[in-house]
Order: structure tokens, then sequence, then C-alpha cells
């Protein structure tokens, strides 16, 4: 069996490190390379290891740092984390992954990097390596392999945000002019400082280093696709429509699959391609994306979350008032329903949703925890009542449970955000549901722009919601 070192480097993750290790702590060795920490970190290091050292000093260059680390190991192979991730895999599991890959003659795998922060996006990167001379970190900041087989895995690190990111906020941005101030920026170093600068609202510094990058004839698709979508917004907000179009032409011309992209492509357009753009962004799956912005089905855990942090519905009052116009007396399923909002409106009601939190808020005897797949969830009513559900659903098989004939009103958004894997206005609306329902009226809600605190990577300006009165066909 292979024998596995993990290297850790740290500085001042007291209230990381700990989490961290114990997620490894059936690995043969940790290595952990401190570089200089004034609270806990090391006691609490030594819980889980006696191979701690502190012989470096930081110097402002994370690839120095962890290739100090790894000049420590004695294992086999070695998996890199950082403090404030977890191990989402048994160590034996890392194991049997490498022997897979030396059976196929890898030196690297990559593993799964999950992040929360808002929403959930990922990326792979190979911190799972064969201890070689030859495989070694490049890069100050945003650092990277030497070498990369592409061998990628089900193993997953989920990280957080360290304390000390938010100690020391410009850390990446004064590496990067540091390097560049000594005339050895890499390639993929000119696209991260281009990025800081855009983050910070320098649109030439910003627009001057894009470009500078990609000159270089870098042949990383993601950051090439990246650059040019970050380029498009900054010519936008620059009030530069063409050339913001132009270049976010590029950034689709560069990976199709780019859902951002063609997103902000629809916003910059007039009505007319804006409808064709928006269908078009339906197919795009985000394959080859640097910064993977997927937006998948939500776990119980994820909406849990989200009814915790914001179970306010007031946002749809005006929606639930007029549904419950509709209705009048007539009995309601209310498929998807959250916190039951509607039931104030409508006295013979049932609903369910997927979240128990939800459910637990909504405090109503005739309220369950159900899946929208499952059809048994489907009691019998006059109308079958959808707000909010299809935009978060990857497919409409759902519509399958609700009989042939019934009335069903459903609303859906025209805007994007963290949760929603799909955008609507009324032409998409009649045209993908043509053949499932019989839509006999279609009406505009506007949306409460000061409701909106969850919507944190919003683009488009129109808000609005609509709702769709229909027979399934």
């Amino acid at each position: 069996m292979v024998n596995l070192s993990v290297a850790v480097i740290s500085k001042n993750e007291e209230n990381f490190i700990g989490r961290c290790l114990e997620s490894v702590k059936e690995a043969d060795e940790i290595i952990v390379c401190d570089t200089g920490s004034e609270d806990k970190t090391i006691e609490v290091a030594k819980k889980y290891t006696d191979k701690i050292f502190t012989d470096y000093k930081w110097n402002d260059n994370f690839a120095e740092a962890r290739n100090h680390a790894i000049s420590k190991c004695t294992g086999d192979w070695i998996l890199i984390i950082d403090c404030d991730c977890v191990l989402d895999n048994p160590i034996q599991e890392v194991k049997e992954e490498i022997e897979r890959a030396e059976k196929e003659g890898h030196k690297t795998i990559s593993l799964r990097i999950l992040f929360e922060k808002g929403k959930r996006f990922s990326h792979h990167l190979p911190y799972l390596f064969k201890r070689d001379p030859e495989i070694y970190f490049k890069g100050a900041v945003h650092n990277y392999l030497t070498r990369d087989d592409k061998h990628f895995s089900n193993l997953a690190l989920s990280c957080g945000y360290s304390d000390s990111h938010q100690k020391d906020p410009d850390r990446s941005f004064r590496i990067l002019k540091k390097v560049n101030a000594e005339n050895s920026l890499l390639v993929r170093e000119k696209y991260y400082l281009a990025r800081e600068y855009y983050s910070r609202g320098d649109y030439p510094n910003a627009l001057w280093w894009f470009q500078k990058y990609l000159k270089m004839n870098s042949n990383f698709v993601g950051e090439i696709a990246d650059a040019y979508l970050l380029m498009a917004k900054t010519y936008w907000y620059l009030q530069e429509g063409e050339m913001a179009r132009a270049t976010c032409l590029q950034a689709i011309n560069t990976n199709t699959h780019f859902k951002e992209a063609i997103l902000l492509m629809a916003e910059m357009s007039g009505p007319i391609n804006r409808e064709r753009w928006l269908e078009f962004s339906e197919n795009a799956d985000n394959s080859n994306v640097l910064f993977l912005r997927e937006k998948t089905e939500w776990t119980k855990e994820d909406y849990n979350n989200q009814f915790k942090a914001d179970s306010d519905m007031s946002r749809y009052e005006n929606i639930q008032k007029e549904i419950g116009q509709i209705v009048g007396n007539k009995s309601v399923l209310d498929i998807g329903c959250g916190t039951a909002e509607l039931s104030k409106y409508i006295k013979n009601y049932k609903g369910f949703d997927f979240s128990e939190e939800a459910v637990k808020i909504a405090n109503n005897p005739n309220v369950w925890v159900g899946n929208a797949y499952d059809k048994s969830n489907y009691k019998k009513a006059d109308y079958y009542v959808a707000t909010e559900v299809f935009e978060h659903l990857n497919d409409l098989k759902i519509i399958e449970n609700i009989p042939k004939g019934q009335k069903v009103i459903f609303s859906v958004p025209s805007f994007d955000d963290p949760s929603h894997l799909r955008v609507f206005t009324e032409k998409i609306v009649r045209r993908r549901y043509k053949d499932l329902f019989d839509i006999q009226k279609i009406t505009r809600f506007n949306w409460n722009s000061e409701n909106r605190k969850w919507l944190k990577d919003y683009q488009d300006t129109r808000e609005y919601i609509l709702l769709c009165e229909a027979v399934k066909k």
C-alpha cells in the first residue's frame, strides 16, 4: 500500500487547522510548515503531528512555502491541503485512487475544490501527486504544479475562507505587484493581476493587464475566456457598448459553454437578440470554465440554509394575492410551497416543500416535507400551483405528476440568481411550454429590488416575475 504524506502551510490558523488535520489524521505522515504564527496554531497542530517546522520565514511567495513543506515529506505521494479546507474522503479512498492513477502511469491526481460563499462553485486542482523532484509549485500567488496529468477524481476538498484572508485582504495584490516590480510575472500572474485591478474598479489598469495577458499566447482556455468576459464587463461599465459586445463574443467564441458570458451578452443586446441569447444559455453546461459557475439542483441542506438566512417571502405578496383571487374557494396543492405564505389567501390549501426548514417555519398542519418528483405528494386538488419552482429543476418531469386537463398556475423569473438554472421571458414561456400547457393568461409582476438581498451576481435589470394560468395538456 502506498505511503501518503499530507503537507500544510500555516500562519495564524488556530480557528481552522484542527478541523483540517482531523480530516487527514489517518495519513501516514502530516507535515506542517508554519510561517510565523502568533496564535495557537502550532499548539493545535501538535495534537495531530510532531512534524511541525518553523524554519521557513514567510517571503510573500506561496510556491516557495509549499515547496519547503514538500521538501520535508517522506511519503510516496503528497496531498496538499490548506488550513481552511477539509478532505471529504477517507484516506483509504485517497490511496485507492493513487493505485488507479499509478496503473495508468499518472503522477498527479486532480481533486475537486468546493467552496461555499453565497453560492457553490468548484474547479479541479492537482493537489495530490507523486513525490518527485520534477514536480513542484511555481508562482508566488495562485501557484500551480509543474505537472498536471489531468487525472480527474471524485476526491474533494471542501474549503472555506480563513480569518487570515480578512486580516490581509490585499495580500494577493501586494504579492503580484511585488513580482511585477521584479519583472518576473508569469503569464497567468498577469491575468490575476488584471483581476485584482478589476475587483478594485481600476478599469484602465484592468484592461491594460488583460490585454497584455491575452497577447502572451496562454493555452489555458478557462483563463482566456474569463479574461475576455471581465474585459467585456469593464467596457460595459465604461459605457463602451460596442467594445463590450465584441469582447463578450470573444469569450463565447473561446468557450461556447460559458453561461455567464452568454447571459451577459443577452443583457447587453436588444430585445430580439436577447431572447435568442437566453435560449442559447439554456444548453450551456459551463464545461472548461475556470471557476465553474454551474448551477445544479440544490440539496436539502442548501434550501434549509436559504430559508434560515431569509424566510421573508413578502416579496411575493402581490403574486400570492393574485393567485388567491384566481382560485377563489377552490382547493389548491402548492408544489414547492416554501413557508406556505400562499395559505393566507386560500382557505382550502395543501402544500409540500423539499426543505424541512421551510416546513418548520410554515407550522401548518396541511404542509409536509416532500420531493416534487415523488408522485405520492400530488394530492387531488382543483388547482396545482408551482410558484418559483420550474427554474430550480434540471427537468420538468414533475409535470407528469399533474393529471391531464388539470388547472395549473405557475410563476417564473426573468432574472438570474445562484439557485436558478434558467431565466424566462414571455416568449420563452409560450414557446417552451406549448406542448405541455394550454396557456390562457400570463401576467407580469415587477420585482421589488429592495428585497433582492441574496442576488450577488445579478445582471439583468429587467426585474419581473411572470404568473401563468394554464391547463395541463
